[in-house]
């Protein structure tokens, strides 16, 4: 029990001594950890939506054996609709619940419970967000082609598929 920082006189030293140094405030650092690098911004969901039902249509289309069918994207765009207007909004409203939150108590448990909660909550909206935005312009995409054939419209959907294709 002898030497530099051992026994009762290490405990006193430690408890009566400087404390570690902290990094500074909100620099997102750890004592001792790296930084983490800056997260890339957010995908555009809408422009995926887009691709992903232009290379859906695509690669449906591309045997030459494919027929289009009316009634069929009638009923996939109505789904799309009933999902985005019903299931999205309620889905919405149910998430504007968990932002806004206040505290129970002044005390630092109850502030970083609210602090994490509301951040949860704006995260969840954000998310939702972007699913609707996806939602949203693959069944416009549909819309699109649909319009097309009933146009008679070949470049169009020619451009369509060769845009799907490279994706």
């Amino acid at each position: 029990m002898t030497g530099p920082g051992r026994g009762p006189q290490g405990v006193y030293d430690q408890l009566n001594g400087p404390g570690p140094q902290a990094p500074p405030p909100n620099s997102g650092l750890i004592q001792g950890a790296a930084a983490a690098p800056p997260s890339p911004p957010p995908p555009n969901y809408g422009e995926l939506g887009s691709g992903q039902a232009k290379a859906d249509f695509a690669a449906a289309s591309a045997n030459g054996g494919w027929e289009f069918d009316p009634a069929a994207m009638d009923a996939v765009i109505k789904s799309l609709q009933d999902c985005i207007e019903r299931d999205f909004s309620r889905a919405r409203a149910e998430a504007s619940n968990l932002t806004g939150i206040d505290a129970m108590g002044a005390e630092v448990a109850s502030d970083g419970y609210v602090a994490k909660a509301n951040e949860s909550g704006a995260v969840y909206q954000s998310f939702l967000n972007g699913a609707a935005a996806y939602a949203q312009a693959y069944m416009q995409t549909l819309i699109d082609i649909r319009t097309a054939y009933q146009n008679q419209d070949q470049a169009a959907l020619d451009a369509i598929r060769s845009i799907g294709k490279a994706l």
